[in-house]
């Protein structure tokens, strides 16, 4: 079973926020929607971090950032197997957390 919401999220059911809304709609462990929208959802936060992320460090950085690690990208999309790919996934957001 996963966890609610508001184990990861400063979220309290009733308080009026958006991620209280969003629990309304979809339940508190977003058990309301399907793997393919949760990871629609995901991208769209990734996007909207490395936005952010290449708007701070500035794009000219940021795309520097990026070709150092093309062929990493390229690597994980030939040999990690799709099971693997949420396991690294979780393992980058939680290093990503603890980076702030």
């Amino acid at each position: 079973m996963t966890k609610p919401i508001g184990y990861y999220c400063a979220v309290t059911p009733g308080d009026g926020t958006f991620l209280d809304h969003l629990q309304n709609q979809y339940g508190s462990t977003f058990e309301k929607l399907t793997k393919l929208q949760k990871l629609i959802i995901l991208k769209l936060l990734c996007v909207n971090l490395i936005q952010e992320q290449s708007s701070l460090l500035g794009m000219t950085v940021a795309e520097q950032e990026a070709q150092l690690i093309v062929k990493s990208l390229a690597e994980i999309n030939q040999f990690l197997p799709r099971h693997e790919h949420l396991s690294l996934a979780d393992a980058i957001i939680n290093q990503l957390k603890s980076q702030r």
